[in-house]
This record gives structure tokens, C-alpha cells and sequence, in this order.
């Protein structure tokens, strides 16, 4: 009733679900862009406006998802008609005279642990909040006998979300609630369709279809994307890029423990498709490496302009590696370090999308190409990724935001974009 008649929102039968539910907690397994966001906000809202004293707690993996979280809330207080008055109200805290308060709180398990007697906690991404912190704010509910609401998407088939929404036996009562895009009527398949194009299937059935995938369950590559696109050369006006993943491992150490090896994939772009146009794969002495890296820069000149970039591994022996190559080995080229974030199979997926849109093309030449695509369709599974690692940083090393400038206004007018 508050929804509808207060707050003008008609919701749909899942959302009537979960506002109507008074004392179990709940698990909302749901796509993105379903209206989870929207739906919490109106039951933070209506505890603390019809609970006096009440204390509404919101926690999400980060303090900026936190606050866009309550950012909603407050959002949904503005237009609420003849609001109450409020004892505070801040880009975190929302007081009401007479009633309760809503809290965004930092994803800081020292932070949630100053508070206690909480009425409602909504944990927002809960499949990507730490299991730590999830542990400390169930103690918060104790005594006041609250409730918790855990909404995301899924991720990988591990954690407190996972086990909640999958363990019926550990976690009896729990109102589970399951949303996936197919069954909002504001998300067409239209929109649907491109998202599964860009996004690969993968990815697209963990954030739209409510599926647990891990990695080695569901191969990032397939063989048969790869299927007639061997191609003899590159378009004229591609852009390249020389990525390198480096290890410094002499050859006669594979006998004992097959370690890493040393890779550098020279990838093209011409008109959103791609083409791989070699692999250098080798162990070797970081001599052996310095070596093979600059006589494959000046071979590689020769087709044109090509970036040459490396992943930076962290701390200071990274950054002393990258000044090293930049000062000695690769002195007068377009080089810079790349430092890295996220899993090497997060890293992976913007390539394996394109590559299951059949826009990657292998450029045949005297290379190992059966070594790389074995290497691509074992990964994650397989023995080595170094391959892998190489082709995901080309990839995004190709993407727009590393193509520009790093000072916009040396592109004459185009800065007056910015």
C-alpha cells in the first residue's frame, strides 16, 4: 500500500513478494536492471518511516555502491508528498523526526561492528560483499530480531550468497527470490541479444539470467569461435599493439617444474574486429628476454606504427622493470607499463565476447597458431596462461581509452569535447 499509494509505484509480482514478506529474511537471486534498487529503497524507507527509533543499515562491497544504494532511499523520500521532517540528513544518514534513520555504511567490518540492535539490513552485490563482512553485521540483528535482505546478481559458485541461496538444509527459511531478465517486462530481447553479443555468454548468463558459472565449469574460449577465420593479412589502416607478459625462466628449469613462459602477442584492430597476427612464446634468461623483446620491435616497425606494451606486475620491482624496458630495451617507442585489476579470466572475457561474435581473425603465418588456440580453449583449466594474459592486455590496450593522449588537449580541437 505505502508503494502504491504513497510512492506511485506499481510492483511487479516478485517486488509484491518481497515488501509484503514481514519476519523471514531474504535471498534475491536477479539480473541487473530488474528494479532490486528500487524495491529496497521503498523498504528501507517505509521501516524507518513506520518504525520509530528503527535503524536501517545499507552495505554493498564498495562505499560508492553504498551510496548510490542510498542515494535511492533518498531519492524516494524527495518525492514523497507532505514528507515528514527529518532530524538529519546527509549524503549517509537520513533522520526522520518521530521515526527511524537509514544508514550507508563504509564496507569496513571495523566501521559495521560500532553498531547494534539493527531492525533492517539490505546487503547490496551480495554475491561480490566479503564473507567477513557479511559475519559481522549478522550480529547487529540479534536483539532487536531484525531482518537481512541479500540481493545481487551471481558470480562464482563460493561465499555466503551462494551457500544461502543454494543450501535449503543450512539456511531453512530463507524467502528466495529469483528474477532473471527474461521475465522484467521492461528489458527487450532486443537488448538482450546485443548484451549476450558484447558480454559472451558467460558472463551474460551470470548477470542477466541468475546463473552461478565458474570457470572451469564453463570455458571462457571455444575452438569452433576460431573456426574459419584463419585470414592471410590485416586491412590497411589497422591499428597494432605488441603486449608482453613477461617471465625471465632458463629453458632447462621446464624439466623440473614447467614453469611460466614468456609471451608477447602482436594484435590488430580494424573497424571493431581483430586479428592476431603473431605470438612470440619462450623461456629464456632475462638477457635472453631483454633480446628477443627489442629484435621483435624492430621487426615489428616495419609494418607501421605499433604500440608496445607490458602488464606491471605490482610494487616496486614492477615499476623498476617497466623504467628499465622504457630506458634501454624499448627507447624511442610507444611504450608504457599496464598495470592490471581483476581475475585473469575477468581479464579475458571483453576478448572472448568479440572472439564469440566471430570478430577475431588469426593471421596465418611462421607461428605456433595450434599452441595458442590450445592454450585459449584450456584456459582456465590448463597448465600455462601466459598466452592468455598477453592477447587480454592487447586487446584492451586497443580500446579508445588507451588510444588517446594522455594530456586531451594536445588533440587540438578535439579537447573542446571534453
Amino acid at each position: 500500500m505505502f508503494a502504491e499509494k504513497v510512492l506511485k509505484f506499481k510492483p511487479d509480482q516478485w517486488q509484491r513478494d518481497l515488501l509484503l514478506e514481514k519476519k523471514r529474511n531474504s535471498i534475491l537471486n536477479c539480473s541487473r536492471q530488474v528494479g532490486k534498487s528500487t524495491t529496497a529503497s521503498v523498504l528501507a524507507l517505509h521501516k524507518a518511516l513506520y518504525k520509530p527509533n528503527s535503524t536501517t543499515v545499507l552495505i554493498s562491497p564498495s562505499q560508492r555502491q553504498s551510496m548510490e544504494l542510498y542515494d535511492k532511499v533518498y531519492d524516494t523520500f524527495q518525492t514523497m508528498p507532505a514528507r515528514p521532517k527529518t532530524n538529519e540528513e546527509s549524503s549517509s544518514v537520513l533522520s526522520l523526526e518521530g521515526g527511524g534513520r537509514v544508514l550507508s555504511l563504509p564496507a569496513s567490518e571495523a566501521t559495521i561492528r560500532g553498531y547494534s540492535a539493527v531492525d533492517l539490513i539490505i546487503e547490496d552485490e551480495s554475491a561480490r560483499v566479503p564473507d567477513e563482512l557479511n559475519a559481522a553485521v549478522k550480529p547487529m540483528l540479534a536483539v532487536s530480531k531484525g531482518r537481512i535482505v541479500l540481493m545481487s546478481s551471481p558470480d562464482k559458485k563460493e561465499g555466503h550468497f551462494y551457500e544461502i541461496w543454494r543450501d535449503e538444509i543450512t539456511y531453512p527459511g530463507w524467502q528466495r527470490i529469483s528474477v532473471p531478465a527474461t521475465s522484467c517486462p521492461r528489458i527487450s530481447q532486443e537488448f538482450l541479444d546485443a548484451e549476450r553479443r558484447e558480454l559472451g555468454t558467460r558472463i551474460f548468463m551470470r548477470e542477466y539470467m541468475c546463473q552461478f558459472t565458474d570457470e572451469s565449469e564453463f570455458p571462457i574460449f571455444q575452438r569452433e569461435w576460431f573456426k574459419g577465420k584463419n585470414v592471410s593479412s590485416v586491412p590497411e589502416g589497422a591499428k597494432y599493439v605488441r603486449f608482453w607478459d613477461l617471465a625471465a625462466t632458463k629453458p632447462l628449469e621446464s624439466k623440473k617444474n614447467d614453469p611460466d613462459y614468456t609471451a608477447g602477442v602482436l594484435l590488430a584492430k580494424h573497424r571493431g574486429q581483430y586479428y592476431i597476427c603473431h605470438v612470440k612464446h619462450f623461456r629464456g634468461t632475462p638477457l635472453e628476454v631483454e633480446t628477443a623483446v627489442k629484435i621483435v620491435a624492430v621487426n615489428d616497425s616495419g609494418k607501421g606504427p605499433v604500440m608496445f606494451r607490458m602488464e606491471q606486475e605490482p610494487g616496486s620491482s614492477g615499476i623498476n622493470t617497466i623504467d628499465h624496458y622504457a630506458r634501454e630495451i624499448l627507447d624511442g617507442y610507444d611504450f608504457r607499463g599496464i598495470k592490471t585489476t581483476g581475475s585473469k579470466a575477468d581479464r579475458a572475457a571483453p576478448l572472448a565476447a568479440a572472439a564469440e561474435m566471430g570478430n577475431v581473425f588469426i593471421v596465418e603465418g611462421n607461428w605456433d597458431i595450434k599452441g595458442m588456440l590450445d592454450e585459449l580453449c584450456s584456459f582456465p583449466g590448463g597448465n600455462h596462461d601466459d598466452i592468455v594474459d598477453a592477447l587480454s592486455g592487447a586487446f584492451a590496450a586497443l580500446q579508445t581509452s588507451y588510444l588517446l593522449p594522455d594530456n586531451p588537449a594536445t588533440l587540438g580541437g578535439l579537447s573542446e569535447l571534453h
